[in-house]
């Protein structure tokens, strides 16, 4: 069985993933991400807000799962 302290690369990190979505989110919305601008005033936020929060758990469930250290 591995532990955390056998080391892997940080990309084969779900943690690492989790988190790189959750920052993805963040940024779309200072981006102003939008699909029509009928629908831009709502939308990137409504976006940014759900990746962010599918990052976190991500981030977490990845990190409480893992089963090695990150190098």
């Amino acid at each position: 069985m591995l532990s955390l302290t056998d080391p892997k690369h940080p990309l084969a990190s779900r943690g690492v993933w989790g988190g790189l979505v959750a920052v993805a989110g963040g940024l779309g919305g200072l981006f102003g991400w939008s699909i029509a601008p009928e629908d831009a005033v709502q939308l990137p936020i409504l976006l940014a807000s759900i990746s962010s929060g599918v990052g976190g758990v991500l981030a977490i469930v990845g990190r409480i799962g893992a089963t090695r250290a990150i190098k």
